[in-house]
């Protein structure tokens, strides 16, 4: 069994240099690389994200898509067992899943997470009007709740987009995410019988636009908190969605390792003197997941009479019911029942301008490849190191 040992900083350094280069990783639906794409061309572009249900009534509903997907839990004769395993998993958690969404004040008992989005996408599609030569329209599609892929797509078609390029806002490519949306637009594609040229922005973990963003959060982290040790002395604690053990061994899924990457990235450059530790949270049934849990590490710290924790989420963009109540109420809320008196979480992204306009570039990069024109760099944030205080 992995020890804390197992996830700290020398533990991954070492670790990710044992590993081959992670630039370049299968996707179960690769885009159609050898369709020319135009600039004269109307551009759709598509916002993949995993979504949130609207309100109350929608919870269940939405879960039920969720652990209905094997992508996530991939189970033998998955057409049969997926549905009775996505129903015994609402029956067992939807009750208490409303309530948690429920204390998210102003989302009418649902998510925050497409009110983020349309926000994301709005900005977008603001940066590419202004600052690249792209004839666009942002969509956004939500793989287990509204706006659903299909409506993404027929609403592009409709407004006579030509080429698409499919845009994740999953930071680290994983099967389970980012795959699982190229998986629901291959068969809504192949439904609606639109033969389209795409291409794809995803795994952007590694770029120095997102790494400078990553850094933004953890150090309006640092300074948003009040420490009783100097701010280069504040443990920090990233913390990142768990998959099951048996999925990563069986698909080699990338996901744990470019999480770690990222993690050595942003340190090595941005904080090279903090002390830090990765933790997985969000675990579902009791097969094995990856590890060890964030409420498990903060118990640890609080043994070790530790203090001055700063929780950073590190494979989210936007604000959900993993941020807002799991990080925040549950595991800050029972570190500080431990004794934890000085825990506070870094911001996720949301509308950061260096995000938005770092994914705007991305998106402008690739088609310009795709084209063959030369890049654009008007967008891109200053990625020299911040100044540490």
């Amino acid at each position: 069994m992995a020890t804390l040992q197992d996830y700290s900083q020398s533990a991954l350094r070492a670790n990710i240099h044992k590993k081959k280069s992670h630039q370049q990783f299968s996707a179960p639906f690769t885009p159609s690389a050898g369709q020319p794409f135009v600039p004269s061309a109307h551009t759709g572009v598509v916002l993949m994200n995993m979504g949130g249900p609207d309100d109350a009534a929608s919870v269940k509903p939405f879960l039920y898509n969720l652990f209905s997907d094997p992508d996530i839990i991939k189970l033998p004769l998955s057409w049969l067992l997926q549905p009775l395993l996505a129903k015994l998993i609402v029956s067992k958690r939807g009750d208490e899943a409303i309530d948690n969404y429920a204390k998210m004040d102003g989302f009418n008992g649902g998510s925050p997470q497409l009110p983020i989005t349309r926000k994301q996408a709005a900005l977008v599609q603001q940066a590419l009007d202004n600052h690249t030569r792209w004839h666009t329209t942002v969509a956004i599609a939500m793989r287990y709740w509204h706006p659903t892929t299909k409506t993404a797509l027929t609403q592009l078609r409709a407004a006579g987009v030509q080429q698409l390029v499919l845009t994740s806002l999953y930071p680290q490519f994983s099967f389970t995410t980012t795959g699982s949306n190229l998986n629901e637009i291959r068969r809504v594609l192949n439904a609606m019988n639109w033969d389209v040229p795409i291409t794809m922005v995803s795994g952007y973990s590694a770029q120095d636009w997102y790494l400078t963003s990553l850094a933004e959060c953890i150090q309006a982290g640092l300074d948003s908190a009040e420490w009783q040790c100097d701010k280069s002395d504040v443990q920090i604690l990233f913390s990142a969605h768990s998959l099951p053990v048996k999925h990563v061994t069986r698909t080699g899924d990338p996901y744990p390792e470019l999480i770690e990457r990222c993690i050595d990235d942003v340190m090595t450059r941005y904080f090279p003197n903090h002390n830090f530790d990765l933790a997985y949270q969000s675990k579902v049934g009791n097969f094995p997941w990856l590890g060890p849990p964030t409420d498990g590490v903060l118990n640890y710290y609080a043994g070790k009479q530790q203090n001055n924790i700063l929780v950073v989420p590190i494979s989210f963009v936007s604000d959900h019911i993993e941020t807002l109540v799991e990080i925040d109420m549950d595991y800050i809320g029972e570190a500080r029942g431990l004794g934890i008196t000085h825990i506070a979480r870094a911001p996720v992204m949301n509308t950061q301008p260096s995000f938005l306009n770092g994914l705007a570039h991305a998106i402008d990069s690739q088609l310009a490849m795709r084209a063959g024109l030369p890049l654009a760099t008007d967008l891109l944030p200053d990625t020299a190191p911040m100044a540490l205080v």
